[in-house]
């Protein structure tokens, strides 16, 4: 894991309310699984500072936290990591990228591209009636 993003989520986890993030795309989806919950994958390119926006601006210290964490299991996904997951079907140009995706790994919802805020992800969620 880059050293940047490890400090940038230390810093978060010292913060009051934030998302619960996994790191490996097959152990979140399997966590899923087992507790019949939803996948919400935030792809993002390494030592990007839109990314590292999105991860303080979005991800703490909103209302919608709480059920974000209830609901779906969340990995961060990074561009071109060494570690699998379903390229294919997460494939953008545009990063970061935010893709709902339920238990089978299909997606619910529209998925959001580059303008990841709260007001964007908070209509997301209540779209989805969360």
């Amino acid at each position: 894991m880059p050293i940047i993003i490890f400090l940038l989520l230390f810093s978060i986890s010292l913060q009051a309310e934030h998302v619960q993030w996994y790191w490996s795309y097959d152990k979140a989806h399997q966590k899923a699984l087992k507790e019949k919950k939803m996948l919400m994958v935030l792809l993002m390119e390494d030592n990007s500072k839109e990314s590292n926006k999105v991860l303080h601006t979005t991800f703490i210290n909103k209302e919608y936290i709480k059920k974000i964490n209830e609901k779906f299991i969340s990995v961060i996904v990074i561009k071109d990591q060494r570690q699998s997951y379903p390229i294919e079907m997460l494939y953008t140009m545009t990063y970061p990228a935010l893709f709902f995706l339920n238990e089978e790994e299909l997606f619910i919802g529209e998925n959001i591209f580059g303008n990841i805020n709260p007001k964007t992800v908070k209509k997301h969620l209540n779209n989805l009636n969360i």
